[in-house]
């Protein structure tokens, strides 16, 4: 679980006792889409005209699962709170995993969905986030 996720740089286990969700990775990666290309509908024309060269990609909207883990209500409260005030309320939620160490996912945070308290000893937020520019991904 260490070295797994780094959120804003910090290793989420060891800071917050976070861990990402079963489908959470396969949400990171699932590839982006393309803005619509330029295109022209012409009456003279049959179908239309599309102009396909150099595609760009768009922005993307998607949802990840993470879990905080925690010893005792006291941990439970700590890393709740320094979560939410270092990572969640500035909005920034910059993703780098041990599966692609040279990927960093800059995300906005939007919202959470869902949270659910299991017991003050552990916590599942479904995070909606945005990448408004894919293609800045390099560490």
């Amino acid at each position: 679980m260490k070295d797994e996720l780094w959120i804003n740089g910090i290793d989420a286990f060891t800071r917050w006792g976070i861990v990402l969700g079963d489908t959470s990775l396969s949400a990171l990666m699932t590839p982006v889409p393309n803005k619509e290309f330029v295109s022209n509908k012409s009456r003279m024309a049959h179908g239309k005209s599309v102009i396909m060269n150099s595609p760009v990609m768009n922005e993307r909207s998607l949802s990840i699962t993470i879990y905080l883990l925690a010893v005792d209500k006291a941990d439970f409260y700590s890393k709740y709170e320094d979560f939410c005030a270092s990572v969640l309320s500035t909005g920034k939620v910059w993703i780098r995993t041990k599966y692609q160490q040279d990927v960093v996912y800059r995300m906005i945070y939007d919202s959470c969905s869902q949270f659910s308290q299991f017991e003050e000893g552990i916590a599942k937020f479904v995070l909606k986030l945005t990448e408004p520019d894919p293609s800045n991904r390099s560490s």
